[in-house]
């Protein structure tokens, strides 16, 4: 079948890194946030909610290429 290339593994893993910098970003963001205020828990996961979010629309931009 003459579809689109294979994602390479070097692509992949960066799939990879990018979820957990997305996950670590909006988690820390949220602390620090959530620190300032003094309602750590729910800013923490706010923060987990946007680094998802944030993940979900950069793999998916990413394999979009693919499909």
């Amino acid at each position: 079948m003459g579809g689109s290339p294979s994602p390479s593994p070097f692509l992949l893993i960066g799939m990879g890194l990018t979820i957990t910098a997305c996950l670590v970003v909006g988690m820390a963001l949220g602390y620090v946030m959530g620190g300032a205020v003094g309602a750590g828990v729910p800013f923490l996961l706010v923060g987990l909610v946007v680094g998802i979010a944030s993940a979900v629309m950069a793999v998916r931009a990413e394999v979009k290429r693919y499909m």
